[in-house]
């Protein structure tokens, strides 16, 4: 009856019913999903938060903090996507005023107890495809199809996701920018297309799991490094440059023979009155800068950069 997907399906379900609550997980587990099981609120917003679950399915009744409640937290929260299928259910009727309050607070559907399971689960199927073909949609348009990074659009997407984290924990925030001199015209004979594989290559090497690297276009690169400061965006060029360095000395290689590097970095994000994305375009423009100026080999800072 329902499809079976290539990876399971998490679904965080929070039911203040003991036997309600287990009769789903045991259908929900008996059709190729993967359950999660708490009884409040507050448990399913920090879960929901930090396991991004695939489908959610919250009761209106919980302890600590209601159905709605969560899934309107939720909704206001950027780092959570809006894409992932909420189902409000209740344990008794409920008047449409109740109903349009979790249709506003971003449910996408509200069923009354018990359950018609049978429905219930062709439902989710056709909601997880809707958000399967989003997803590939996504994932078409932010990244770059030469490099296989990012794009553009893609560094922008997650820096507002990142930013939002470090806004809300106080953490630094950083995006290192990065081309290869003479990248307009190859380096030392070399193809331009060739330099820009390797040093694809390079970034997603050096980057931490949790970094995103990117590829902004006209031979930049742009990484956004998420919970570092200046010093570590100093740290991380300076890893790149040596690897360029230790390459270079090698034969048929399509290794630049310098860097051009700029970067933005922030100590505590929550203080700088910025917008995420204005971190890429202050890095940006500091590599810009160094690039005019011929300042390869060394980072610089946007906040060295003159003021006008």
């Amino acid at each position: 009856m329902v499809e079976i997907h290539p990876r399971p399906v998490l679904v965080l379900i929070a039911s203040h019913g003991e036997w309600i609550g287990r009769s789903v997980e045991s259908v929900l587990e008996s059709n190729n999903y993967t359950v999660v099981r708490v009884e409040s609120g507050r448990r399913a917003l920090d879960l929901a938060r930090r396991t991004n679950p695939d489908v959610l399915i919250l009761d209106s009744a919980l302890p600590e903090m209601g159905g709605i409640e969560v899934c309107k937290a939720l909704m206001n929260d950027p780092l959570f996507d809006p894409s992932v299928p909420i189902f409000i259910t209740t344990p008794a009727p409920v008047s449409n005023r109740v109903r349009a309050a979790a249709y506003e607070a971003g449910a996408w559907d509200f069923c009354s107890q018990p359950l018609d399971v049978e429905t219930l689960l062709l439902k989710m199927e056709t909601f997880l495809r809707a958000r399967r073909g989003l997803e590939e949609s996504r994932a078409a348009s932010l990244l770059d199809i030469q490099t296989g990074l990012y794009s553009e659009r893609g560094l922008h997407h997650w820096a507002t996701q990142l930013g939002a984290r470090a806004l809300r924990n106080h953490e630094p925030f950083a995006c290192i920018a990065i081309t290869p001199a003479a990248a307009r015209s190859g380096s030392a004979g070399k193809p331009i297309s060739a330099t820009l594989s390797y040093l694809a290559d390079v970034c997603r090497t050096h980057s931490r799991k949790s970094d995103v690297p990117g590829y902004v276009g006209n031979a930049r690169f742009a990484i956004l490094a998420p919970d570092t400061d200046g010093d570590g965006a100093r740290q991380f060029i300076g890893r790149l440059q040596r690897t360029i360095e230790r390459d270079s000395g090698q034969v048929h290689t399509d290794v630049p023979d310098s860097l051009h590097a700029g970067f933005c970095a922030v100590s505590d994000f929550s203080t700088s009155g910025m917008d995420p994305v204005d971190v890429v375009r202050r890095a940006s423009s500091a590599l810009q800068h160094a690039e005019g100026t011929g300042t390869w080999g060394r980072p610089l800072s946007f906040d060295e950069l003159p003021v006008s």
